[in-house]
């Protein structure tokens, strides 16, 4: 099932005279967020939407007035936004990243349940049947996939 997000695996690319940005190898290195200078105040991040880079300046959305709107430009135009506070930037990557705590939190638990659920299943099955049980690889699949994940996301893999 896809979230709407940039298709992985994402890595860190650059280098010191082009900066960093988040990409992937996937159709063709596509960026997933880069970072562009705002001001004088240091860099915000830019996030790639179809295959445009987008400031975040352009894709923030509003904790007050009409949330149709995006950007301080935008906002600038609309009397219903009264104060700049941000709570969100309209990009599926940004959200996922938003998230990636609440999945670093729940896979380790994830998976062992299903890891629970097919040794459930091995010793419930007749050994006869266990070969044509419809679910138990895609059990242990994503078993293994998500303690992948969780390794990847330590630093382990």
């Amino acid at each position: 099932m896809s979230i709407g997000h940039t298709p992985g695996p994402w890595r860190w690319f650059g280098n010191r005279s082009g900066g960093v940005y988040l990409a992937t190898n996937h159709s063709g290195r596509r960026y997933v967020m880069g970072f562009q200078r705002y001001g004088m105040n240091g860099a915000q991040p830019s996030f790639c939407i179809g295959s445009i880079m987008h400031p975040a300046s352009e894709l923030v959305q509003f904790e007050v007035g009409e949330q149709s709107v995006r950007g301080f430009k935008a906002a600038d135009k609309d009397g219903s936004v009264y104060r700049y506070d941000v709570n969100g930037i309209d990009s599926a990557d940004a959200r996922l990243i938003v998230a990636a705590p609440d999945f670093a939190e729940a896979a380790p638990d994830a998976a062992d349940l299903l890891e629970h659920y097919a040794e459930f299943i091995r010793t419930s099955v007749k050994a006869d049947d266990l070969e044509r049980h419809p679910y138990l690889p895609n059990i242990e699949r994503a078993a293994s996939d998500l303690r992948a994940a969780i390794a990847k996301a330590r630093g382990a893999a």
